[in-house]
């Protein structure tokens, strides 16, 4: 009899564990407010009150029955999600939303040299990128380009093309203009694997007092952007057209733009959505600027800095590869020192800069 009270008594406490156990187990459908990765915490969004859970190292994290990392967790996704209601820690995240990968800051070291690399360009593809190099033995530049498999392949095989300054070339590969002894020159070839010709000064290519740089052909390669440094007034982005790309370059006429800083380097996205340039400033160094709101007469009325994360892109050239989903620019390192190619990977202008147009 003692027996059977001693087995009934532990039966009751081994039900009444398991009970309390899965009562303390909630699964809900919910959407994350913030996730921090490092301090392990999360808050998510169930129905309309917050919950803010911990992280354990035995959280089981998926999508798609694929596991995850801590990491990959973002703000807004819809999650299935499993805690202990005592304890607060998660037990189960089950993601429902597509991952969205977060912007990444890469330095292009297998194109780096014993020198300073600069002024990127990219095909249509994303997949040939075009810049210059200037080593210590060399007393100009030159235009380079390599090529690259896929967005996570190296860019591999450079090739030197023609001593240039700035330059830009048109999406066939076939044409470039570049900027040489103070003007613009226009040169060709006859198919991508061809050697460029004896480059030709644009003869309209001029200003008053100054010069024309950094230019930019449209996707069409009927218009073109460059900067001009007049004396009096410092730079200013510039902008020429014309009929057919066998006639000749109309006069360059000021862009109408919301000024941040000295702009200079523009470059318009193939769509005309978009123009990228670097405002120079004493204080702040060289910030990325994105310009947006265009008009009928093709100015762009809205401006802003580019952040990612709280902190300000800085850099020359940016070129931006909508294909890719990446911006490509030439930056220094945190130590400082000569310009290196960088790319900033995971890159929607319309996702990371607030109120573009």
């Amino acid at each position: 009899m003692f027996r059977f009270h001693l087995s009934v008594i532990a039966f009751l406490m081994m039900f009444s564990v398991a009970t309390s156990v899965q009562a303390a187990e909630k699964t809900i459908d919910g959407k994350i407010k913030s996730v921090d990765a490092t301090k392990r915490t999360i808050s998510v969004i169930d129905k309309d009150k917050s919950l803010d859970l911990e992280l354990s190292k035995n959280t089981k994290i998926t999508a798609m029955k694929m596991p995850l990392s801590p990491n990959s967790l973002q703000s807004g996704q819809d999650v299935k999600l499993k805690y202990h209601d005592a304890l607060g820690i998660v037990l189960e995240i089950d993601v429902l939303s597509p991952i969205q990968k977060k912007p990444e800051l890469v330095v292009l070291t297998e194109l780096d040299v014993n020198g300073e690399e600069s002024n990127p360009w990219l095909s249509p593809d994303g997949m040939t990128i075009y810049y210059t190099v200037k080593e210590p033995s060399q007393q100009t530049r030159w235009v380079w380009t390599a090529k690259r498999e896929d967005t996570e392949s190296l860019f591999e095989n450079p090739k030197r093309l023609i001593p240039a300054m700035d330059f830009t070339v048109s999406d066939d590969g076939l044409e470039m203009i570049l900027f040489l002894n103070k003007g613009l020159y226009q040169t060709t070839r006859d198919t991508v694997e061809d050697n460029f010709k004896r480059p030709l000064r644009i003869a309209s290519a001029v200003i008053n007092n100054g010069f024309l740089a950094g230019p930019c052909l449209s996707s069409d390669g009927l218009t073109l952007y460059c900067d001009s440094m007049r004396k009096g007034v410092g730079p200013q982005i510039q902008v020429m057209t014309r009929k057919t790309k066998n006639s000749n370059w109309s006069k360059p006429e000021p862009l109408q733009l919301t000024p941040i800083g000295k702009m200079k380097y523009p470059y318009v996205s193939r769509d005309g959505k978009y123009l990228f340039c670097t405002g120079k400033d004493i204080s702040q160094g060289s910030n990325i600027i994105i310009h947006s709101g265009r008009d009928a007469e093709g100015g762009f009325h809205s401006a802003s800095v580019l952040n990612v994360d709280g902190i300000t892109v800085r850099g020359i050239f940016p070129r931006y590869s909508a294909a890719t989903n990446e911006l490509f620019f030439a930056g220094e390192s945190e130590s400082g020192g000569e310009l290196k190619l960088m790319v900033l990977k995971n890159f929607e202008p319309e996702k990371l800069v607030p109120g573009l147009k």
